[in-house]
């Protein structure tokens, strides 16, 4: 059969021309129409293929890009922050385990090292603030915490973690016969000899030091300690026995010396690192409060022009004139002077 191109009849294959219109037919057969038609079909089927695959490929980009984005913002320097203030908020230890990853190897993050920070948060809540404020400033070179990069995920995403300052404890072999307990763990047995020996790193935290001379009738000496700030060896000494020095439990301020035999001290050691509130500044005269205020500034090495300021900061051993300090706070020390401004 040929089907005339200008009407569509099916004429019988011997006619020239149409019988319905009078078009003269092509020569092809029944054959070659069906063939060209079944190549018809083909290309089409190919070119519905063809759409298929480019909508799945761009389907598959869309979903790629999308995941990128999503694990992006997951691993982000700002998420982990987050999920660092979270963990301490909660006291979420795994969390806290897998965040903080110090860059000094000796320093472990265990239960114990977590309750002694937990305990310090406890006593000094706004300490929480500080250190989301601090991880959000970078090189203030006193902060408790700070974030680093430590590689990748899946080798495309930047690794951020959480890293903290190494703090040490300084022992006087003091009191022979005497074992002395960190947090309940033995650290060592004295001998008497008088040497100095270090012990640590230790995470930021409130410790109790605690000594028990055995063969004198389990006789005790306990100090809590607070590992923090920018003092990061705190000395400590236990009393002979023939002082006569009696059981007693002593809250020491490590975050500075305070105060020195020589007189050298700090109104308000915490006041780089603390939010102040109205019980630390209690008592004080307007003219101590004035010194306090000043001496968040002196810590850098502020010249003053008031003589009298000039004069008593040059009487502290810990005061170091910086020419080319010029100002800078964090936002901690900022508010502090604010805050005791405020009172004077």
């Amino acid at each position: 059969m040929k089907k005339c191109n200008t009407c569509g009849y099916k004429n019988d294959d011997s006619n020239a021309h149409c019988q319905e219109c009078g078009a003269k037919l092509s020569n092809l057969s029944t054959r070659s129409a069906n063939t060209a038609e079944k190549e018809e079909k083909i290309t089409q089927s190919f070119s519905k293929k063809k759409l298929i695959s480019l909508i799945t490929a761009a389907i598959l980009v869309i979903g790629l890009f999308t995941s990128y984005q999503l694990l992006s913002k997951k691993y982000s320097k700002e998420a982990v922050t987050e999920k660092f203030k979270m963990a301490l908020v909660k006291k979420d230890k795994a969390a806290l385990k897998e965040l903080i990853v110090p860059a000094d190897s000796r320093l472990k993050v265990n239960n114990q090292s977590l309750d002694a920070l937990f305990a310090l948060i406890d006593k000094e809540p706004s300490l929480i603030q500080y250190i989301e404020n601090s991880l959000h400033e970078e090189g203030l070179g006193n902060n408790l915490f700070y974030v680093r990069e430590d590689g990748k995920h899946y080798g495309i995403f930047t690794r951020y973690v959480i890293d903290t300052i190494s703090y040490f404890i300084t022992l006087t072999d003091s009191v022979e016969g005497m074992t002395v307990y960190l947090n309940d763990n033995e650290i060592t047995v004295l001998n008497g000899s008088q040497e100095t020996k270090e012990f640590g790193p230790f995470l930021a935290g409130l410790y109790t030091v605690k000594g028990i001379h055995k063969e004198k009738d389990k006789k005790e000496e306990i100090m809590n300690i607070k590992l923090a700030g920018t003092q990061t060896a705190t000395a400590i000494t236990f009393q002979p026995e023939e002082e006569n020095i009696e059981e007693r439990t002593v809250i020491k301020e490590v975050i500075r010396e305070v105060p020195s035999a020589s007189g050298s001290y700090y109104l308000i050691p915490h006041s780089d690192y603390t939010y102040l509130t109205y019980p630390d500044i209690s008592g004080f005269s307007k003219k101590e409060l004035r010194i306090a205020r000043n001496e968040i500034y002196a810590r850098y090495g502020y010249i003053f022009e008031s003589k009298d300021l000039q004069n008593y900061f040059k009487s502290q051993s810990w005061y170091i004139p910086n020419p080319s300090y010029n100002g800078d706070l964090s936002a901690v020390e900022k508010y502090n002077v604010d805050f005791i401004k405020s009172f004077e």
